[in-house]
């Protein structure tokens, strides 16, 4: 009998082994695929700043109406910011877009990005430019990188997370430079 339990714990400790040794792979492939996504995400957020960091002299400075509030904000001297300007003013209907941190509007037509990132990461208080369904978007929170998003500006305000995030759906909001 002894040799039977003997082969048995033999074999249950084999077993522990394995799954040990499984459960290390698992954990450290989980880690460097981690490593892997936020090295590159890095690599971009580098290279956004480097391309939309605008000199604050020649930033067009805009105000954003929404339900009543004026909320300051900037363009950005990107080729997107600057074909959006010379829209304004406008007035766009922003709304929820699947449960992210963003408001948006649809554009119904392209700006330009030349010499912009293919992509980016939408961070609370900027002001983007989704060019694959041409729409203007409004960040109150922060969105992991997309290729398609193009920073344009960003809000000055103080304020400008409350007012976007509570503004409620379909909601008519003018932009105009100052």
């Amino acid at each position: 009998m002894k040799t039977i339990s003997e082969n048995g714990e033999k074999k249950m400790k084999i077993l522990k082994n394995v799954l040990l040794v499984i459960g290390t792979l698992i954990l450290l492939t989980g880690c460097g695929q981690k490593k892997e996504q936020t090295s590159s995400q890095a690599v971009s957020k580098n290279r956004v700043s480097q391309v939309t960091t605008s000199d604050p002299k020649t930033n067009v400075k805009i105000t954003v109406s929404i339900n009543g509030t004026n909320l300051k904000a900037h363009l950005n001297n990107s080729s997107a910011a600057k074909a959006f300007a010379k829209e304004l003013p406008v007035t766009l209907s922003f709304r929820d877009y699947a449960g992210l941190p963003e408001k948006v509007a649809d554009l119904n037509h392209s700006l330009s990005t030349k010499g912009m990132p293919s992509g980016h990461v939408g961070t609370k208080g900027s002001i983007g430019y989704w060019s694959p369904e041409q729409r203007i978007v409004l960040y109150w929170g922060t969105e992991e990188y997309y290729e398609g998003i193009h920073i344009i500006g960003k809000f000055d305000s103080a304020n400008y997370r409350s007012v976007i995030k509570n503004m409620g759906n379909n909601v008519d909001i003018r932009i105009s430079k100052d």
